[in-house]
Formats: structure tokens, C-alpha cells, sequence
């Protein structure tokens, strides 16, 4: 029996977000067309009203129209942003690559597709993490008090954790899937501190993601509350580094 060709599963997760999904999934969707390259796409719903259920439902079969190798998977109840996207992996079994991307827009189509094209060039062992760094080449819009959070949370992680990666944060990864399916049992953290876990699992486990800097454009009406998912996101990051101390993720 031959192999399965590889493939990318690339997550897009929602929750009561259907207007701003609009706007980024169809210009996503044409790219990949365009690519040609081997991506199952899925939108996975984290629980969205029944209304919004019915929107994504309509979306969805429409941009098949684009893209027919668009996927819906709902969660029966809300199962935050890492339960969503870790719930749609789940069902991509043979996927030799998994990823996801924000649906505000942030981060640009051609960013997705570069990381993807990294990844598949490593081989499926490999994965590739976005990272928000400002720079003339890859500039960071978003205002100075959000700016100066983001850099002070990141060394928050490095410090607690000693985690390599620059940013652990972005939305858009793309890992390799038998990392995935090796480490799955571990994850505990399903809040936006889901990244941490997971990139720290995988490295635990001698997976070598490749780090991309990209442009990153801060949307208005983001889901981060500045104040009480920063205090979740630290008691989350403390649980996270008793687990290590503990040897949770170590082989």
C-alpha cells in the first residue's frame, strides 16, 4: 500500500468572528489556489452562536467556489483558541503537516504561504513559527503600549520557560504532524497561552522549528483583553513551567 501524499491541514479557528473572517478568507484562499500547493483548509468554529454557525455555514459553501479543499468542523462547545485548533487537528490524522493562521487579517496570505513553503522544504520532520519583528523589512503596526506589552511578555516566557523561540505568540504555525500527534497527550493549556506548551513540547522532543520573521498589522476588536488574559496567560505560563520543572514534556 503506497504512502499517502504529503499534505498541509492549516487551521483557521473562530469564535463569533464570521464578519472578520470574511475579509481575510477569500484573499487566503485564491493565494493557496494560486500556489498550487497541497493545503486542506478547515475553518474550525470554537462554539459560535447558532447564528454565527449558520454565517460560517454559508461562507464556507460559497468559498468552495474559490477553494474546494475548504473544510468546516464545529466544536459542540466552546473549546477556546488552542481546543479549537488542537479539535481540528484531530480529524486531519493524515496531514504530514499541521498549521494555522489568525482570521483577523494580520498576518498577510503571502505570509502564510511563505511559511508553509518553509516547512515543506525542511521535510516533515520540520515546521516553521511566524515572528513579529519590527524592522524596515518586516515592519510591527501596532500602538507603543501594545508594542512594549508584547516585548515585555515574551521575556516574561523566555525567563520562565527558556524556550528559544522569538515569538511565541504569532498567529500563524506551521509544525510538523507526527510532532503533533507525539506530543498531544501532553497539552494541558487550551487559552492563548496554548502556543508556549506546544512549541515547548515540541522542543522538548528534539523538533527544530525554523523561525520567520513576517510583516504583522494590528486589527482593532482583537479577542486579547490587555488586562485579565495577560493575568490568565501568566498563572497559564507558571502552570506550564511546573509541568517542565516536573519532566511532563521531556521524553
Amino acid at each position: 500500500m503506497s504512502a499517502p501524499e504529503p499534505f498541509i491541514a492549516l487551521i483557521i479557528p473562530v469564535w463569533n468572528d464570521s464578519v472578520r473572517l470574511a475579509g481575510f478568507a477569500p484573499g487566503l484562499l485564491e493565494a493557496i489556489r494560486s500556489s498550487g500547493l497541497p493545503v486542506e483548509v478547515v475553518v474550525a468554529d470554537d462554539g459560535s452562536s447558532e447564528e454565527e454557525q449558520a454565517r460560517l455555514k454559508t461562507l464556507v459553501e460559497e468559498w468552495r467556489g474559490i477553494y474546494p479543499a475548504l473544510k468546516l468542523h464545529h466544536c459542540a462547545s466552546r473549546s477556546y483558541k488552542g481546543g479549537a485548533i488542537y479539535t481540528a487537528w484531530d480529524v486531519c490524522p493524515e496531514a504530514t503537516w499541521l498549521g494555522f493562521v489568525d482570521c483577523d487579517g494580520a498576518i498577510h496570505a503571502e505570509s502564510t504561504l511563505r511559511l508553509i513553503r518553509k516547512a515543506m522544504a525542511e521535510g516533515p520532520h520540520s515546521g516553521a513559527v511566524g515572528v513579529r519583528h519590527n524592522s524596515e523589512e518586516t515592519p510591527l503596526k501596532r500602538p507603543l503600549g501594545r508594542l512594549i506589552s508584547f516585548y515585555l511578555f515574551a521575556g516574561i516566557v523566555h525567563r520562565l520557560t527558556g524556550i528559544r523561540y522569538e515569538d511565541t505568540q504569532c498567529g500563524a504555525k506551521v509544525i510538523p504532524g507526527r510532532g503533533y500527534r507525539e506530543v498531544a497527550g501532553l497539552l494541558r493549556e487550551r487559552g492563548f497561552i496554548f502556543d508556549v506548551e506546544l512549541l515547548l513540547a515540541l522542543e522538548q522532543r528534539g523538533y527544530a522549528l525554523q523561525e520567520l520573521r513576517i510583516p504583522w498589522t494590528e486589527i482593532p476588536a482583537g479577542k486579547v483583553h490587555p488586562v485579565r488574559d495577560a493575568w490568565a496567560m501568566l498563572i497559564a505560563l507558571l502552570r506550564i513551567r511546573k509541568r517542565m520543572r516536573a519532566g511532563h514534556y521531556a521524553k
